[in-house]
Order: C-alpha cells, then structure tokens, then sequence
C-alpha cells in the first residue's frame, strides 16, 4: 500500500511539474508574439476584417492583429495621434491635409520602396506622394451613386437619367404614381453630406480649393454656389415625411422593404443593405448633378487606405500585414465583399449593382471628394456636414453660404 501511495505521489508530483512546464512555455509563446494594431473607421467591413486577420495570424502565427473600430473614429484617431498613442497600422486618406500633416512632421512610415505598391494602379497611390515619397496606401476606392428599385423602374418604363433635369422628371413622374419617390437620412449627418457633395464636387475643381483655402474667393454671391444650393432645395422636396427623424440604417431598412424608389447613397453601404434583404431587386446609377451626360462625375475617392506609424515597434510585421491585404486574392474578397472599386492591378468588380460606377470611373468620369482638399481636414468636413443639415432644416441659401464662409476662415487661422 505504500508503495501505491508513493507511486501516485510521485505520478501526481510528475503530473504538476508537466503542467507547470506546458504552462510556461505557454507564456513563453505568447509573450513572444508580436502585436500590431489595425484602427480602421468602417463598420460596414469589421467582420470581412475579423475573417482576413483570422486568415493572416494562422500564416503568421508569431503575430497578433487587433482590429480596433469605435464610434466617432476618425476623432478619436486625431485625439490619439495627439498625445503620441498612435496605432501600428491605421486609416488615411491622401491629399487630406491630416495625412499631408503627419507626413511632413515624420508620423508616417516611408512605404516608397516597399515591393508592394506596384500592385497599386499608380494613378491612384500616386496620390499618397509628397516631395516624391509616399506614406500611405490605397486598397480601394468608393463610390456615390443612387439606388433605386429596379422593379418599380421597370414597371413604370423609367430609364436610367442622366442629367438632372431627366432626374427630377423621373422624382416628379414617381410622386404621380403616388410613389415614395426619394429617401433620405437627414438625422445622418454622412448621408448628408454623401448626398450634397456629390453636387459641389461636380461644381468646383481642386484648383477652385487652393483659392478658397488662400481665402482667394469667397462663397455669398458665387452664382454657382446659388444654383447648386437650390438644386438641393429642389431634390429635398421629395424627400419622405420625416426625414430629420431618419438615421441612416433606417433608411437601409426602408428602402429593402420598398418603402422608397430612390436615395444617393455610397457602395459601401451595400453589405449592409446585403444582409436585410439579399433577394432585392436593386441597381445603382451616376448621380446626374449637371444638365451635361458628359460632365458628369461619380463623387469617389481612396477609401481603404492606410499608413504605418513611424513610432511603431513592429515595422515589419505591420508592413507584411499590408501587404497581405494587397494580395490580388484577398483584394478581389474585399471588393467582392463590400462592393468598392478596388486599386489593385487585375483585381474585378464583380457586384452587376455596381458596374455602371465602375464603367464610369474606367472612363475617367470621377471627382475625388472635395473636402480633402479643405484646411480643417476631417474637423472642417464634420462642420460642412452640420452646417447643410441645417441649411436642409432651414432652407435659407444666404444664411448657408455665409456660415460656410465663416467656418472656411476660421480654420484658414488655424493652419
């Protein structure tokens, strides 16, 4: 019996000691792995993420990817950025004047020489470049357009419009088949601005916002300005009932349910719409901002676009991170996924809802958003957003433009 016993105290203490052993080489593989933060802004593409992260960390099991997305996130990036705590990997946009800041005052890893980049359309990344260096890199490129039901279209005989007078016949002929023939989420200051800028995009060119910001020109009494600002009075006129009530999922909700014909909305919005209802029978089309088929442009711009902080403690695997995401197979998932224009070389745009934007932007008919080129970065774009949201409220053309004016000059003092 004693022998039993100290056999199983010996098995027992053998037992702990492998345990003890299994655990700490546990530690020892953890503590070894090396993690990277990924903040990116979109929710529309977190789980697509989650999934690519999965894929990457089973390739690289020495790496940990942390997927940060929070409310209010391009904020809560210039807040972090600020006081020093900036993320391994993170969201920019080219030409913006955050990325033109961080990159001139060394925030930003030189991705220049990095293999990876030639698989980006240059007439794209070119974007990224400042004094010949490029600090950022263009994944995709979204795109504004109008969904409409493709049911309701066809029974009514309504072609596609393609200037803006052909649009609002088409609005004016739905309202006569007491159609609901315009959504929109005016609670939502994105789709406010989504739609309204589409409209000044068409109007003003990048050398228009060069003036603007050397305080060259002013808006008051700018006839172009006039007239974009009643087109957008005149759109807002078959907007539903209590449209400053709407978010923008409700009007996803709403349009999936055909409570609606129309709304201007983004590609990326089209997971979303996706999961409500993927049976439903939908298109998107240019938005006809000018009388002129051939001036217009599809409102668009680098979307997935990221940079590596230059204060990262793992440059390497943020980069191999990188360009694992501009891997043509995992472009072609992403694009497939969320419907965006992608910027990788061979990359398809396979979503039909999407292709007249895309045949659009192959021929050269798209406009990068201009409030990129705006002094006040993000900060001055969240502004615009507020101030045509009560200008929608309001609608008092004079009262707009000269808040636009005063909110242009103050960050004109500020730079």
């Amino acid at each position: 019996m004693m022998k039993m016993h100290l056999l199983r105290c010996t098995f027992g203490i053998a037992c702990l000691f492998l345990t003890a052993c299994t655990m700490e080489q546990e530690v020892v593989i953890d503590s070894e792995k090396k993690e990277i933060e990924f903040f990116q802004t979109k929710t529309n593409v977190v789980d697509f993420f989650d999934q690519l992260i999965e894929d990457f960390e089973t390739q690289h099991p020495d790496i940990n990817v942390k997927q940060v997305n929070v409310p209010g996130g391009m904020e809560v990036l210039k807040t972090r950025i600020a006081r020093g705590d900036v993320p391994d990997i993170f969201i920019t946009y080219p030409i913006e004047q955050d990325y033109m800041i961080r990159a001139t005052r060394g925030y930003l890893l030189d991705l220049s020489e990095e293999n990876f980049i030639s698989e980006i359309d240059p007439t794209i990344q070119e974007r990224y470049a400042i004094d010949g260096r490029m600090y950022g890199l263009a994944l995709s490129q979204n795109a504004v357009g109008v969904i409409y039901n493709k049911d309701v279209f066809e029974q009514l005989q309504i072609e596609i419009p393609s200037t803006w007078d052909q649009f609002i016949s088409v609005l004016k002929k739905l309202e006569a088949n007491d159609l609901q023939p315009l959504l929109m989420a005016n609670k939502d200051l994105e789709r406010v601005s989504v739609f309204n800028l589409s409209l000044v995009a068409n109007t003003f060119d990048n050398h228009y916002w060069e003036a603007v910001n050397k305080n060259e020109i002013g808006l008051r009494g700018d006839q172009r300005w006039i007239e974009i600002s009643n087109q957008m009075l005149e759109f807002l006129s078959f907007a539903q009932e209590g449209s400053f009530n709407m978010e923008g999922e409700d009007l996803n909700q709403a349009f999936m349910q055909g409570e609606g014909v129309m709304s201007v909305i983004g590609v990326w919005e089209i997971p979303n719409l996706e999961k409500i209802n993927p049976e439903f029978d939908y298109g998107i089309f240019p938005f006809p901002a000018t009388n002129d088929p051939e001036l217009n442009k599809v409102l668009g711009g680098v979307d997935g676009g990221f940079a590596i902080s230059a204060d990262t403690d793992h440059p390497e695997e943020a980069k191999m991170f990188l360009e694992f995401l501009v891997e043509k197979e995992n472009a072609q998932k992403f694009s497939d996924y969320e419907g965006n224009i992608s910027t990788v070389k061979g990359v398809q745009q396979n979503n039909d809802k999407v292709h007249l934007l895309a045949e659009h932007i192959s021929q050269g008919k798209s406009v990068n958003w201009p409030n990129h080129h705006w002094v006040g970065g993000t900060a001055a774009e969240e502004d615009f957003r507020k101030i045509s949201q009560r200008f929608f409220y309001e609608r008092d053309i004079d009262a707009y433009l000269e808040r636009l004016e005063i909110m242009f000059e103050m960050y004109r003092q500020h730079q």
